[in-house]
């Protein structure tokens, strides 16, 4: 997956703003809560924009909004874009709220867009929570909205489970061009309990997400690049984890297609997923590795009632090395808690290849709702969470899966600006009753292509 927002390959965060908690002054509402700011919509189709206006930008730049939008002065407007609009404009995760006031005047239509933006800089504790760290916590600041661009830039530190330094750059525009961006440095100083040996490691990544919408195929249809230099050191120099003694220095270099038809990015509830990649690691790029990687990301999303949405996902990825010579054993999946089975405990089945599966099903019970706070705005929500996980791993160089273990799952998710969802789940194996609880940070769809490397 085109990762939205950066991620560090094996330690997720979550952003705590620091000022929510202080909640003297706050007020709440739906995020559609003003009827005020989304009136006449329908009133107002068909008929020619006479004039459009911003209101509420405190911080970002009127160019970012207007890229964003589909109604335009001159131009008969619709309530379908406007609908467009309000996703897109909310998928930049800057804003709170996006809202729109219309007024018929002359039998044309008088438009202003309504924001609530979320704080531009937020100190924050970045808490990380995976199968390899376990807990991992340390103080960070993160921009939402860096320099009024739209720009998420963040740097991170974590202590605990793991010492890990991080900083990042990511945006759906590359200055004025329709090309998404996510850049990486990461810097990791710490033990490796799967693998019992400590880990001194320096990574750079860079993910690039262009639009295929000017060769004539719908705007949701993208062929990515992507590339990466890692380097990893063993601390101790005796584990024989590496494949040379003195460190592993491993390029990789990546392509693919993406056909992202969700009807939003945060919390969709309806439309397909599906990325193609394949991956050159080491070989002619030089290294001691040599394999490759193909990977299949599927994710559908069916609405089934006005408070509940299924979620089907399968994530298969397939690797062809021999471990030991050209393939680092560092390298390996690992499956087990949070992010990929629960009710096996953590670290339950390795293998260098994996094909993960999963079903589930989410019942809005608090739907999302703004928190005003000072000039700026925040927004919540709160689902139910009920499903199904198989995992199934393997060594050899096949296409075909050989063991295949399930659970089931359920939990509460809250949902939060800027941080994604935070979700308290608990599972069990299918074939016996030994129920796990624990705390996940992001879409399991998501952090499960980023728990290790």
């Amino acid at each position: 997956m085109f990762a939205p927002d950066t991620f560090s390959s094996r330690c997720i965060h979550i952003a705590v703003p620091l000022l929510c908690l202080a909640w003297g002054g706050v007020s709440a509402e739906p995020a559609g809560g003003d009827s005020s700011l989304n009136t006449g919509c329908r009133e107002a189709e068909s008929l020619r924009v006479q004039s459009l206006d911003l209101q509420g930008l405190r911080t970002t730049q009127p160019e970012v909004v207007a890229r964003e939008l589909r109604n335009k002065v001159g131009e008969p407007f619709t309530c379908a874009k406007w609908e467009s609009e309000q996703a897109r404009l909310e998928d930049l995760d800057i804003f709170a709220q996006v809202s729109l006031r219309t007024q018929v005047k002359d039998s044309q239509a008088i438009l202003t867009y309504v924001f609530r933006e979320l704080p531009p800089y937020i100190p924050f504790v970045a808490v990380s929570k995976t199968e390899q760290d376990g807990l991992s916590l340390g103080p960070a600041l993160a921009s939402l909205n860096f320099l009024g661009q739209g720009i998420r830039a963040e740097f991170i530190s974590r202590f605990g489970g793991t010492t890990e330094f991080q900083a990042s750059l990511s945006s759906s525009r590359l200055w004025n061009l329709p090309l998404k961006y996510d850049f990486a440095l990461l810097r990791v100083d710490s033990y490796n309990r799967f693998e019992a040996f400590h880990e001194d490691s320096w990574r750079v990544k860079l993910d690039l997400a262009q639009s295929l919408a000017a060769s004539g195929l719908p705007p949701p249809a993208y062929i990515l690049y992507a590339g990466e230099l890692f380097f990893l050191n063993d601390g101790k120099g005796d584990s024989g984890v590496l494949l040379r003694p003195g460190g592993d220095f491993v390029p990789r270099m990546g392509t693919g297609l993406l056909w992202d038809g969700r009807d939003r990015r945060h919390n969709p509830r309806s439309g397909v997923y599906q990325e193609l990649r394949v991956t050159q690691n080491g070989g002619f790029l030089g290294g001691p590795a040599d394999y490759r990687e193909w990977l299949s990301d599927s994710r559908v999303y069916l609405p089934w009632q006005s408070r509940n949405s299924l979620v089907l996902a399968n994530l298969y990825q397939f690797r062809d090395g021999d471990e030991g010579r050209s393939f680092g054993r560092y390298d390996r999946f690992h499956v087990g808690g949070v992010n990929t089975l629960r009710g096996y405990g953590n670290d339950a089945f390795q293998g260098k290849s994996e094909n993960v599966f999963t079903l589930e099903n989410r019942s809005d019970l608090v739907r999302k709702r703004t928190l005003g706070l000072w000039h700026w705005s925040v927004y919540y929500g709160l689902q139910g969470i009920l499903g199904w996980e198989g995992a199934s791993l393997w060594d050899h160089n096949s296409w075909l899966e050989r063991d295949f273990h399930s659970g089931y799952y359920a939990g509460l998710d809250v949902l939060l600006a800027g941080a994604d969802r935070i979700r308290f789940e608990a599972g069990s194996k299918s074939a016996k009753f030994q129920v796990e609880y624990d705390i996940g940070i992001l879409d399991k769809a998501d952090i499960q292509r980023f728990r290790a490397r």
